[in-house]
């Protein structure tokens, strides 16, 4: 009779050729990078859509005041 083969998963790559996991490792350590710079970049602009309008706000008014302030100033008020 012919002699059965226990097959066992989860024992890494198989041993007909020596793998390359040198490359695989390279290629998953670049796609980490890359999806970690993606995210980073995400975070930092949703960020700064969140804050747009304030930011905007509180610029408008700044603007405003360093234009009347002067005329405070040096005229006497309006």
């Amino acid at each position: 009779m012919a002699e059965e083969i226990e097959i066992v998963y989860g024992q890494g790559f198989p041993r007909v050729i020596e793998p390359r996991a040198t490359m695989f490792e390279d290629i998953v350590e670049d796609i980490k990078y890359k999806a970690q710079l993606l995210a980073r970049e995400t975070k930092l602009s949703s960020g700064v859509l969140a804050t747009v309008s304030q930011g905007f706000a509180i610029g408008f008014i700044l603007a405003v005041a360093m234009m009347l302030v002067p005329f405070f100033i040096f005229k006497g008020g309006i």
